[in-house]
């Protein structure tokens, strides 16, 4: 009986957990539209996939970064895969992201099934990545193709092999960590090198100080090896990684680029905010524990602080420069939903050990009922526009018109439309031009710039936009 009714528990908070993590996502990905770095970095991955620009010089435009260096190229190339096998439409970037969303989720799943000691607390997987998905931030960046999630996918299963070669005495598994470490520091830099603490903190929770620091030593040996590997069988990563250094990394340390913030211990502030959902559930649950038995030694809790002082490492060091963005806090997330879970966790079961069968089967009727609303939602709004409806409409206007490679002429005030610039690259391979002429020149409708008497409007059903080519006799003394 009681395992009849364990089973019927699990699995309700199962689909629980699916529902939230496909309503969260499912009906904005099966849309178009998208935050700009993410539209930039999906055409980019496009343009590798279409033979424009190469795994190690990536391009973006033609006129914008025809070599892209601002970022190492790792979520590029393995996003042009992608865009091989499923081809250029919008569907490609929002596969990917949901890919790289559930590989996330199993990743938390992996870390909390390795390192909880207790078996009936096994079963609660779902925990950690319900409270990871509740995070608004979280759907978010998944839902807009941001390094940061690629990022942390090899991030969290770096630090699970780690765990593994830990709790199992197996150093095979720390050569898959230094390979999943290198695979994040190529895919957005330094800041994915944080799994590397995680044997010495491993050895601050854990009486296991000798292996664990042993481990430690090899694995920044095989970094460095490997990595040294890499080098010598692709020489062109070093330029890569070097101008990667000397355009955006050394300036944004400092704080000679993008500065986005006066008090670098802005992204702390955030932080805090970004975890109010789990820190109230937390301090709810820690005022009832301090009611019953006024102690709060689960405090203590070995899973809680390993995972806590990993979390920090993941996030703290991004305070160094005062270039901050709040999805740079992503790869930290798993972390800390994990730590928290594990203070949570305990008085979560007595609760849900409480609740008769019958309410269980109503949860599980009302779960699938609103799971069948969100994905029959999600088929009839297919192919819309979650955002930027006019503007990709005329683009993709305007692609079908003029042929792809193309450069267009565009006026100073459209310059610094930079999801303009992004759209035209992703959805037609257009570049933009403000400095010279081309056979095709765009301006606003309600631009207050002049057209060039060299062109003539072509008649094409825009909203938002105006598009003219050169007239013939023109093009024509040009050739001469």
């Amino acid at each position: 009986m009681i395992n009849s009714i364990n089973m019927i528990k699990n699995r309700t908070y199962l689909i629980l957990t699916i529902t939230v993590f496909l309503s969260l996502l499912i009906p904005t990905l099966v849309q178009d539209g998208m935050f700009l770095d993410g539209v930039t970095y999906s055409a980019i991955s496009k343009n590798m996939a279409n033979g424009y620009g190469s795994y190690w010089n990536p391009h973006y435009t033609k006129i914008l970064y025809p070599n892209f260096h601002e970022h190492p190229p790792m979520v590029f190339i393995i996003q042009s895969f992608f865009f091989k096998f499923f081809g250029d439409t919008f569907c490609t970037e929002r596969i990917f992201s949901l890919f790289i969303t559930l590989l996330t989720a199993i990743g938390i799943i992996q870390c909390w099934r390795i390192i909880t000691d207790k078996f009936d607390l096994k079963e609660y997987y779902w925990l950690p990545v319900l409270l990871w998905l509740l995070i608004p931030l979280v759907s978010w960046s998944y839902k807009n193709n941001l390094l940061e999630n690629t990022m942390g996918a090899f991030t969290i299963f770096a630090v699970l092999f780690i765990l593994k070669a830990l709790i199992e005495s197996r150093i095979l598994f720390i050569f898959i960590a230094a390979i999943l470490i290198i695979l994040a520091f190529l895919s957005k830099g330094f800041v994915g090198i944080f799994p590397v603490a995680t044997p010495l903190l491993f050895a601050v929770i854990y009486d296991s100080k000798k292996r664990a620091v042993l481990y430690f030593l090899f694995l920044i040996i095989l970094i460095a090896t490997f990595s040294l590997f890499l080098l010598i069988v692709f020489p062109e990563i070093k330029d890569n990684i070097t101008i990667y250094f000397d355009q955006q990394l050394f300036p944004a340390l400092h704080n000679q680029r993008e500065i986005t913030t006066n008090n670098r211990f802005n992204l702390i502030f955030d932080l805090i905010l970004i975890l109010s959902i789990p820190i109230v559930i937390l301090l709810y649950i820690l005022f009832k524990q301090w009611q019953k038995n006024r102690n709060l030694m689960i405090l203590k809790n070995k899973q809680f602080l390993l995972f806590l002082l990993i979390a920090i490492s993941a996030s703290l060091p991004l305070i160094i420069s005062f270039k901050q963005r709040q999805f740079y806090l992503i790869p930290s997330i798993p972390f800390y939903t994990l730590s928290f879970s594990y203070l949570i966790v305990s008085y979560l079961k007595e609760s849900l050990d409480r609740v008769p069968k019958s309410s269980l089967k109503l949860l599980n009727s009302v779960t699938l009922g609103i799971l069948s609303i969100v994905l029959i939602f999600s088929t009839f709004r297919f192919g819309e526009f979650s955002r930027d409806k006019e503007k990709l409409k005329d683009i993709y206007t305007i692609s079908n018109y003029i042929p792809e490679g193309a450069i267009i002429s565009i006026t100073k005030e459209l310059y610094s439309d930079w999801s303009l610039v992004a759209y035209m690259s992703r959805v037609g391979y257009l570049s933009l031009d403000c400095d010279n002429k081309h056979e095709y020149f765009l301006m606003e409708k309600n631009s207050k710039t002049i057209p060039p008497i060299e062109y003539s409007q072509i008649d094409l059903k825009l909203n938002l936009y105006i598009i003219l080519k050169r007239k013939l006799q023109q093009s024509n003394l040009d050739k001469k």
